[in-house]
């Protein structure tokens, strides 16, 4: 990806130069972040390149918002999302070996016999125990468990 493709233009001087200036700055922050996901930077702290893959999906799924409602944007706004898109998709294949749309496939298949009814539960009953707060209190002083959603 080249950063250095960003619309360069004089001081922004009205308030729609200001707002252009701005998300430009946002999006090649992006970019950049990207760049550095991708292990194209190395860490500074450890001198090793960092590759987080899920994290680059993220940031290209913000990307295809951006492109999908770009109606608002001006053409070179438009333009830039769309080449920063394109490379970001081509860098990722790149270090992946894959399209980053063939991992998303894997992450929406449904887990496989690891069950969080127990947890879906609990949840439902805590709900139930909500619409009476009195008798709520009574039950949570004697019992203590929470619900707590694990990230995998």
């Amino acid at each position: 990806m080249d950063s250095m493709n960003a619309p360069q233009q004089r001081q922004p001087e009205t308030g729609e130069e200001i707002i252009s200036a701005i998300f430009t700055q946002c999006l090649m922050t992006l970019i950049q972040s990207a760049d550095y996901l991708l292990g194209k930077v190395k860490a500074p702290d450890t001198g090793e390149p960092v590759i987080d893959l899920p994290r680059v999906q993220l940031i290209i799924k913000q990307l295809e918002v951006l492109d999908n409602n770009a109606a608002k944007l001006s053409i070179e706004e438009q333009q830039f999302v769309k080449q920063s898109l394109q490379d970001l998709r081509m860098a990722y294949v790149t270090t992946a070996g894959k399209r980053p749309e063939d991992d998303d496939k894997l992450a929406e298949e449904p887990p496989q016999e690891n069950s969080n009814s127990d947890e879906i539960v609990k949840d439902s009953e805590l709900a139930q125990k909500n619409d009476n707060p009195q008798e709520s209190d009574k039950e949570e002083e004697t019992n203590q468990k929470r619900f707590v959603k694990k990230y995998d």
